[in-house]
């Protein structure tokens, strides 16, 4: 076979392509840190490492949701504490009118009192989320539009939301409920000797109670609103309890989120990342192997006959 000079070139110059493409790549990861600087590179881990970035990313997005609901539920459980010291303001107040030596105008002081207090029972119920929403309004209503609750003690409280609650999907198999409908928390309190009385009429019926002449009519109706304000006491540290329950699981939650990221990111640097050893020392032998062919290219290039005459 004949070896003409264009064959020279042409396979020379192959050669050092290949040899500098080679050299270009691991310079190339050592830029980056990464093993894989395109798919065709590893395939099976490629593909590999594209499963597990979207697992991470779901699992970034359910942990961004629990900090979210930790948030509504921190949010809720401030307003059942000022809802209890409330009530158990309300209560100290009926206590205090119970005094037979008060007269009709000493108990209208304190109905005073609780006049103000009932408007602080109003205020939480209709306290706002971060977002700007009633709290307690349920799920239907739009934000920010219309408030949970409006009335006052002559013509008594209206309901504007439902007894929808919030959720949010907190991990793959958990949607946790955020919110607690003001029915819930407001409204459906047992009352003394069966059924249901709201919060608002307990405070109502006491006020009235006590602004109504005479200690016989007081008498009577401060027993039945002790028990009743009782009873609104037990169903607020229920509800309490029931969010604290909540924000417990969201901790689970949390650590064991966290925890599956850490295990991401792991086997993410496994299949992605470079072994800056091994690199290196593929560096050196490439940029040798490359110095070589290029020498070598150089004098093939030369060769002649006419070197020879």
């Amino acid at each position: 076979m004949r070896v003409s000079t264009s064959m020279i070139y042409d396979q020379g110059t192959a050669n050092l392509n290949r040899q500098t493409a080679a050299f270009l790549k691991v310079q190339n990861q050592l830029a980056t840190g990464r093993r894989m600087i395109n798919p065709s590179d590893d395939p099976v881990a490629a593909a590999r490492a594209l499963e597990v970035t979207q697992s991470r990313d779901m699992n970034s997005q359910f942990l961004d949701n629990q900090n979210a609901a930790r948030d509504a539920l921190r949010t809720t459980e401030i307003s059942l504490t000022s809802l209890g010291d409330l009530l158990q303001n309300v209560r100290e107040s009926a206590i205090r009118a119970g005094n037979g030596s008060l007269n009709d105008s000493q108990r209208g002081m304190i109905a005073t009192e609780l006049r103000q207090q009932f408007s602080q029972l109003l205020s939480i119920a209709n306290a706002r989320d971060a977002n700007g929403e009633f709290m307690f309004a349920g799920f239907g209503l739009a934000a920010g539009e219309t408030q949970a609750y409006e009335g006052s003690v002559e013509a008594g409280v209206t309901a504007n939301g439902d007894q929808g609650q919030r959720k949010l999907q907190v991990s793959a198999a958990r949607q946790l409920t955020i919110s607690n409908s003001g029915f819930e928390v407001f409204e459906s309190v047992d009352r003394v000797g069966g059924g249901k009385q709201s919060v608002f009429d307990t405070v109502r019926n006491l006020i009235t109670a006590l602004e109504t002449p005479g200690a016989s009519t007081t008498g009577a109706a401060l027993p039945v609103a002790l028990g009743n304000i009782d009873q609104a006491l037990d169903n607020a540290l229920r509800v309490r309890a029931d969010v604290g329950a909540r924000s417990a699981e969201l901790d689970a939650l949390e650590n064991a989120g966290t925890a599956l990221d850490v295990q991401y990111q792991s086997t993410l640097s496994v299949l992605q990342d470079l072994d800056y050893n091994v690199a290196i020392t593929n560096s050196a032998k490439l940029q040798t192997a490359l110095t070589a062919a290029q020498k070598t290219f150089m004098q093939a290039s030369q060769l002649s006959l006419f070197n020879y005459l």
